[in-house]
């Protein structure tokens, strides 16, 4: 299924995103896990891969599995790094070969060591060119990102959504937000967008917090901010993983409900590949997606 045909409904879309491993020990581990992480009812997964398509093969490898040995849907994430436009149709040809509808499109960061991206010569400088091949030249349902704290690169909120309705008048299909901890961020955001003239679905994203020294490094490189009162309670139990495990579900899970009661068009949860966390958080929020008619944990 493509990704449009997920949001005809107001039932709530819940989607998770992984990472391919690195290590033969994380891809076992994930081997473990995915099992469970479907079983928590996902409509579909999402795939990422690393700077310069360093994790590419491994992306694709473990998108297919998901699609032809799970037989559920999942978005393969595309970038412009590295890559020239004869270079994405060959991954484009092999993410269909695989039969894979969807995709996420993104420019993709500046390589380690860089501050500013450069597209190699014949690649997309921008999100939106490789957008605008991929509705040209597939079929494909395409997401893209989307901030509602402001891209670290733009400089200021007007010209950040002018870079998000330039992807989305190119044939994005559905807007998926960076991670945030404030949902009047969310909020916020999306009055901006429409108000712009930008009428796709925007789903926000989720990232439950696994430890403290994590989160900081993650939201600092994205650009991100923990809310005070949530930094000043992880930094009380810093050293407790079970206290910092419970504040971190409360937390997310507490802004799910809230955004599902508000009829958001779903929500996409950054998983880090683990399951143990994710499952409990769909279970507290059980009763949101059921009031909706979305799909409950175990479905």
């Amino acid at each position: 299924m493509k990704l449009p045909e997920f949001f005809r409904t107001s039932r709530p879309v819940v989607s998770f995103e992984l990472f391919p491993p690195r290590t033969p020990k994380g891809l076992a581990d994930l081997d473990e896990r995915l099992p469970r992480l479907l079983e928590l009812g996902p409509s579909f997964l999402t795939v990422t891969y690393g700077a310069l398509g360093s994790t590419r093969e491994r992306t694709l490898e473990i998108a297919s599995r998901i699609r032809n040995h799970y037989g559920k849907d999942v978005a393969h994430h595309l970038t412009c790094v590295g890559a020239t436009q004869s270079e994405i149709a060959r991954i484009v040809a092999e993410i269909r070969d695989a039969g894979i509808d969807n995709v996420v499109a993104l420019r993709g960061d500046p390589p380690q060591g860089e501050t500013e991206f450069r597209p190699v010569p014949g690649g997309f400088r921008y999100a939106n060119e490789l957008v605008g091949h991929l509705r040209q030249h597939t079929d494909f349902g395409i997401a893209v990102a989307g901030y509602p704290e402001v891209h670290v690169e733009a400089r200021d909120a007007t010209v950040d959504l002018e870079n998000l309705k330039r992807k989305t008048d190119a044939g994005a299909d559905v807007v998926v937000t960076q991670l945030f901890y404030d949902n009047g961020d969310y909020r916020r955001f999306v009055e901006r967008c429409r108000a712009a003239g930008i009428t796709q679905p925007i789903v926000p994203g989720l990232m439950p917090i696994l430890n403290v020294d994590q989160i900081k490094r993650i939201t600092s490189m994205c650009g991100s901010k923990i809310p005070a009162s949530l930094a000043a309670a992880l930094e009380a139990v810093r050293d407790q993983p079970g206290k910092v495990h419970e504040l971190a579900v409360q937390h997310t899970a507490a802004q799910a409900r809230e955004l599902l009661q508000e009829g958001v068009p779903g929500i996409h949860f950054y998983v880090l590949n683990q399951s143990t966390q994710i499952a409990e958080i769909m279970e507290r929020i059980r009763p949101a997606l059921e009031a909706r008619g979305g799909v409950a944990p175990g479905g």
